[in-house]
């Protein structure tokens, strides 16, 4: 592995690439990863990668293919400083079934109007809020994506924090509000960050929006078209 660093440090001038050791602690110079569960706690220390497989890591008939799956799957891990790896079924024969080409078509719409929430991300003073399970905010089940986990219920006022690579911070609602509906961000109330600039990734629409004792509250277009996860870009001073 050292071998491998010091030939791309040579070749490119800077180590932009990464190996993985599974289920080792520390992993001294390589990426940590997690294939059960999103973890409690943002550790910037190391990167690491949230992996999981789509139904199962080979192929059986009967798999749940959810974009919503996927998408929020993708939401809980980089809201959490990390990476987001997912294994996609294949058919003896190498092809993939009808319905995961929908849904990987449908993650591919999503990213294409939020991606600047997402690549190059990292997290932020919080990865969250929303509903308490436990004494802890509400998330994603673990193990492969499946049934229950295009049947577990968010809200619009469960929401997920990054900070993109343009120093904005967004905010996704892990399900999609009513159109004209209001959604408030806690984290944001007045006297906190100040708020210069808010909008919706995916909309032209000019959203009204105040900062109170309660949080940042956002009007949502009357008119909302957008499917699984909506994504306010919020400027702060």
């Amino acid at each position: 592995m050292a071998d491998y660093y010091n030939r791309v440090l040579k070749k490119r001038g800077k180590v932009d690439v990464f190996s993985i050791i599974k289920f080792r602690k520390p992993t001294n110079g390589a990426v940590n990863t997690a294939e059960f569960d999103f973890p409690d706690t943002i550790n910037a220390s190391q990167p690491w990668i949230r992996e999981a497989p789509v139904g199962d890591w080979f192929y059986a008939p009967g798999f749940t293919y959810d974009s919503g799956s996927m998408i929020r799957f993708i939401i809980e891990a980089i809201c959490r400083d990390g990476n987001a790896a997912l294994n996609i079924p294949m058919l003896p024969d190498g092809s993939i079934e009808d319905a995961c080409v929908t849904m990987l078509e449908e993650v591919g719409r999503w990213m294409t109007i939020n991606g600047e929430a997402v690549y190059g991300s990292k997290a932020w003073r919080t990865l969250g809020e929303g509903e308490m399970e436990n004494g802890k905010l509400k998330k994603l089940p673990g193990g492969g994506l499946g049934k229950r986990h295009a049947e577990f219920k968010f809200t619009p006022q469960d929401i997920r924090f990054t900070v993109g690579k343009d120093g904005n911070l967004y905010a996704f609602t892990m399900a999609v509000p009513e159109a004209g509906s209001q959604v408030i961000i806690h984290n944001l109330k007045k006297g906190q960050e100040k708020v210069k600039r808010v909008s919706l990734l995916g909309s032209d629409s000019k959203l009204k929006w105040r900062q109170n004792s309660e949080g940042l509250v956002i009007n949502c277009p009357e008119k909302l078209d957008l499917a699984t996860s909506i994504v306010f870009k919020i400027a702060i001073k």
